[in-house]
């Protein structure tokens, strides 16, 4: 590891710090280094186990994607391992971590460690951030799902809507340029299981704004919330949605009656699987190519996830059109 740090200090804390294009050779030390990283603490297997002929591949992805964003390799400069970590968050759920693709997400954040002599010492880290279609692919793959799907609500659209039995009206209005013309007044998310089991999700405008301000980290609107607030309301609602009533899986399967009804038994509230269940936090809902400013990490929100491996490093932290 003394070695690996002397190579890090020469080829990355420089370009990091001036912000210079990375050159072929420097390129080729973080790949040298990652992969040094990956055999000297034993990841290597994990990659192997979990993704087979793919893992080499998959580790060269790492090394593009920390070649194409200077604060993450700013995070491989402070803190390596916990880019590696996250990656091997996003092989045990067998997503990409493209980000052009946006299935799953390593994202660099500021973060402030205590030191031993009372000091507080800034590093940048990296973070495993679950994305949209990540979330819709895990659903998919439990073969549970006949449709599932969120959609905009143009003003006019939402004729009524009970919030105890979440049973929702709307008529649609066919001639999108009509549409286009009106404002937004709310996202609903539905899934029907192959079972015939329905559920029904609707968020107001007001709800979810409501919901960006109170898990933004900071003072103002994150990044990704003010780029593109709809697609990440359309996130929220999903996760609201196949978080509390569906159910996910990393392995494809057929929908068998034992996951039928543990669907149903979701859905009716007589299973709560929650308690020992992980994902990415929700309110780091920004995907950022920048760290954001807020030092402290977010809470863990739990999804249900179905036959999960647990991952063993003790200190893990498009949209559908």
């Amino acid at each position: 590891m003394s070695q690996i740090a002397t190579v890090k200090k020469q080829t990355i804390a420089p370009k990091a710090a001036t912000g210079a294009p990375m050159t072929a050779q420097s390129t080729a030390s973080i790949g040298a280094m990652v992969n040094a990283l990956v055999d000297g603490e034993g990841y290597r297997k994990r990659f192997d186990d979990l993704l087979g002929k793919r893992a080499p591949q998959f580790v060269s992805s790492i090394v593009s994607m920390i070649n194409g964003d200077t604060n993450l390799q700013k995070a491989f400069r402070d803190a390596p391992i916990t880019i590696i970590q996250s990656a091997l968050r996003a092989a045990s759920y067998d997503l990409p971590i493209d980000p052009g693709l946006g299935y799953a997400y390593i994202v660099p954040f500021s973060n402030s460690k205590k030191l031993p002599n009372g000091q507080w010492e800034k590093r940048m880290e990296a973070q495993f951030i679950m994305g949209y279609k990540g979330m819709i692919q895990l659903a998919l793959r439990t073969g549970a799902y006949d449709r599932i799907n969120v959609s905009d609500v143009r003003e006019g659209e939402l004729i009524s809507y009970d919030r105890l039995r979440e049973d929702a009206e709307f008529e649609w209005i066919d001639d999108e340029t009509e549409r286009n013309k009106r404002p937004i007044i709310g996202w609903v998310g539905y899934f029907r299981l192959r079972n015939g089991m329905e559920k029904t999700i609707y968020m107001s405008k007001s709800a979810v704004e409501a919901h960006e301000r109170k898990n933004r980290k900071g003072e103002y609107m994150g990044k990704g919330w003010k780029d593109n607030f709809d697609a990440m309301a359309a996130k929220t609602v999903l996760r609201r949605l196949i978080g509390k009533w569906g159910l996910m899986s990393i392995d494809y399967q057929k929908a068998d009656d034992r996951t039928l009804e543990t669907a149903t038994a979701l859905a009716k509230g007589k299973l709560d699987d929650l308690d020992d269940m992980e994902i990415e936090p929700d309110a780091v809902d920004d995907v950022v190519s920048e760290a954001p400013t807020k030092s402290d990490k977010p809470e863990d929100a739990p999804l249900p996830f179905e036959d999960i491996p647990p991952v063993q490093d003790d200190d893990m932290p498009d949209f559908l059109k």
